[in-house]
C-alpha cells in the first residue's frame, strides 16, 4: 500500500523509547488494521508495530489488542533464541507498554524489499518473464523451506500470507507478523494459544474444533495456508470464483451445506468477530466466491451426488477423483504460465486424509528440475561435490537441484552450483566449508572452489567459507 495514500495514523508523533537508540519519533503509517498498525519512524532502519489498547474506559486497556501484543513478544523472544531461525525474522529493537496512553508496541528492523504477493503481481504484469518466474520459484521454494525449519523447531505459522513474508534485495526472505505463531509453550499450554488465524487462509472450523478439544494444530494448518498463499500469488485473490449456475444447482440442494454451515454457526458463537469475514457456505455461494476450507467439503458433496456407485468405489477411487476434478476447478483460475500449480495447490488444500503429509513432500513439486546433462556434468566435474565427498558429506542433494541452482562456467564449461542452495543442505557445516574465489564472468557472476581452511581466502570475518555466501545468489561453486 502506498503511504501517501494512508492518514498519518492515531499515534503519528509519539515518541517511544528503544535500548541503545534513545527516542524514536513515530512518522507516518505504512499500514492500518483496526487494533494495530505498522509506523515508519525518525530512525530509518526502524518500524515500530502500535498496538492500540484504548477501549473507552479510563481505567481499562482492551483485551484483544493487549493479548495479542504479549503473543507477539512472547514469539519474538522464542524465536530468538533459536540461533538458526533468528535470521529469518526482523531485527528486534525492543518492546513495552504505556499504561498511560493505552499503547503498547513493538520495534524492529525495517526490511527493504517486496512482499510475495505484490512481487508476484509485478511479475505478473510484465508477462511472466521466465527468468524472473525462476526468481518467484526459488523464493517461494525458499520460504516454504523456511516453515519446514520452524516446524523442526515445534513452531507453526498457523495464518502464513504472502503479505507477511519479504524478499530482501539479496534474495533472501524473512517473515514478518509473528503474531499467529504456535511455539512450544503453547504446546506446553494449549490454553494460553490465542487463535488469531483468517478464514481465507485457515481452516478455521477445523482448528477451532480441535482448539476446543485440547487438540494442537499440526503442520497440516501450515500446508493448508501455503497452498492458498500459492493461488494468491497466482491471481491476487484467496477465494476461489464459482460459476453462477453451478452454484446454483448446489444451493438448491443444501444437504451439500447444511452440517458445514451449522459448524461455521458454532465458529460464530465461540469468536463473534469473525462472522464479517466467516460466511455461511450458502452466502459464498450466493456470492459466487468459496473459502479454500469450504470448497473440498462442498466439493466432495457434489461430486459424490454426480458420479454414478459414488458408494461402491473405493477410498484410493474417490481421493483420486476428488483431487482430479478440484485441480481442474483450480487450474481454470490460474494464469496459463502457471497453470501447472494447479496440482500442487490442490494436494496443500485438499481434505487432510488426502493432503500431503508436510512442507518437505510439498516442495519438491514446485521444483524444476536441472537437466540430465547438467546434473551428470555436476556428478562427474565439479570439484566441490569432490570435496564434498572426501569429507564424508553426503552430495546426494545434488540429484535435486533446480534450474536456477546450476549455471555453466564459461570458463571450464563445465556446471556450477549456486551457493546459496549449497548453504541451504549444509547449514550446521556449512562455516566449515572453506572457499577460495577462482574468477568472474562478464555477467558479475563469481566461482568458488572448495579449499582446506589455510589455502582459503581471507576477509575481515576471518577465512572464507560457504556460511557467508548464503544469499550470495551470483556466487557459484565449481
Amino acid at each position: 500500500m502506498n503511504p501517501d495514500s494512508l492518514p498519518a495514523g492515531k499515534h503519528a508523533g509519539l515518541v517511544v523509547a528503544l535500548p541503545g537508540l534513545g527516542r524514536v519519533t513515530l512518522i507516518q503509517a505504512l499500514v492500518i488494521n483496526p487494533d494495530t498498525a505498522l509506523y515508519q519512524t525518525d530512525h530509518a532502519g526502524v518500524l515500530v508495530k502500535v498496538f492500540d489498547l484504548d477501549c473507552g474506559r479510563a481505567d481499562e486497556l482492551s483485551y484483544g489488542p493487549f493479548t495479542n501484543y504479549q503473543a507477539e513478544l512472547a514469539t519474538f523472544e522464542e524465536i530468538r533464541a533459536v540461533e538458526s531461525l533468528r535470521p529469518h525474522v526482523p531485527g528486534w529493537f525492543g518492546g513495552d507498554i504505556d499504561y498511560d496512553r493505552k499503547f503498547a508496541f513493538i520495534a524492529m528492523e525495517f526490511l527493504p524489499g517486496h512482499n510475495l504477493r505484490s512481487w508476484a503481481e509485478e511479475i505478473a504484469s510484465v508477462g511472466y518473464e521466465p527468468a524472473r518466474l525462476d526468481e518467484l520459484c526459488r523464493a517461494v521454494i525458499q520460504t516454504f523451506s523456511l516453515m519446514e525449519r520452524f516446524h523442526r523447531h515445534g513452531m507453526l505459522i498457523i495464518d502464513f500470507k504472502p503479505d507477511n513474508v519479504i524478499r530482501l534485495p539479496d534474495g533472501s526472505v524473512r517473515f514478518v507478523d509473528l503474531g499467529a505463531f504456535f511455539t512450544p509453550r503453547h504446546r506446553r499450554d494449549l490454553r494460553s494459544f490465542a487463535y488469531a488465524a483468517t478464514p481465507d487462509h485457515a481452516e478455521v472450523v477445523i482448528d477451532v474444533s480441535n482448539l476446543q478439544a485440547q487438540v494442537p494444530p499440526t503442520v497440516a494448518s501450515d500446508v493448508f495456508s501455503a497452498g492458498v498463499g500459492l493461488f494468491e500469488m497466482a491471481t491476487g485473490r484467496s477465494r476461489l470464483a464459482i460459476a453462477p449456475d453451478t452454484a446454483d444447482q448446489m444451493l438448491a440442494e443444501p444437504a451439500m451445506y447444511r452440517f458445514r454451515d451449522s459448524q461455521i454457526a458454532d465458529v460464530w458463537k465461540a469468536f463473534p468477530h469473525l462472522k464479517p469475514t466467516l460466511p455461511l457456505v450458502a452466502t459464498q455461494l450466493r456470492e459466487r466466491r468459496l473459502l479454500f476450507a469450504e470448497f473440498w467439503h462442498l466439493l466432495k458433496a457434489y461430486v459424490a451426488a454426480q458420479v454414478p456407485d459414488w458408494e461402491t468405489l473405493s477410498e484410493a477411487e474417490r481421493g483420486n477423483i476428488l483431487l482430479t476434478t478440484g485441480a481442474t476447478f483450480i487450474q481454470e483460475q490460474l494464469p496459463s504460465p502457471l497453470s501447472w500449480l494447479a496440482g500442487v495447490i490442490a494436494r496443500a488444500t485438499v481434505l487432510r486424509r488426502l493432503r500431503v503429509p508436510g512442507m518437505e513432500a510439498l516442495i519438491p513439486l514446485l521444483g524444476n528440475p536441472a537437466s540430465e546433462p547438467a546434473r551428470a556434468d555436476l556428478e562427474n566435474h565439479n570439484r566441490f561435490l569432490a570435496h564434498l565427498r572426501g569429507l564424508d558429506l553426503p552430495t546426494d542433494f545434488a540429484r535435486r537441484l533446480n534450474t536456477w541452482d546450476v549455471r555453466p562456467d564459461p570458463a571450464s564449461g563445465h556446471w556450477a552450483i549456486a551457493a546459496p542452495a549449497a548453504c541451504w543442505h549444509f547449514q550446521d557445516t556449512a562455516n566449515f566449508l572453506h572457499l577460495t574465489r577462482s574468477h568472474a564472468d562478464g555477467e558479475g557472476h563469481s566461482y568458488w572452489r572448495a579449499v582446506d581452511e589455510l589455502e582459503a581466502d581471507t576477509s575481515p570475518a576471518g577465512r572464507r567459507h560457504l556460511g557467508q555466501l548464503k544469499n550470495d545468489h551470483q556466487a557459484w561453486l565449481i
